[in-house]
């Protein structure tokens, strides 16, 4: 996993490194192996995160409703004002 993240970060610092071409070529240099080096080729983050074993983190939050004692405050605070 170390060599993916390696190649992938040397991508990223290296201009020169834009096109297909110079992609493929830098991989046939590499130890990746075939499927990984064609997931970087075809920028396929799916299989790529299925290689390297690495799954998304996903986060729910949930925000409290208001109390209804709220509610009913507010409601005697805009009528107060409105009288």
């Amino acid at each position: 996993m170390s060599n993916v993240i390696q190649v992938l970060e040397q991508m990223g610092r290296d201009a020169s490194l834009q096109n297909n071409q110079a992609i493929e070529q830098l991989l046939t240099t590499t130890e990746l192996d075939s499927k990984t080096s064609q997931a970087i080729i075809n920028k396929d983050i799916n299989t790529l995160e299925k290689q390297m074993c690495i799954t998304p983190i996903i986060a729910h939050a949930l925000h409290p409703a208001e109390e209804e004692e709220n509610k009913d405050e507010n409601k005697k605070v805009k009528n107060a004002v409105n009288a």
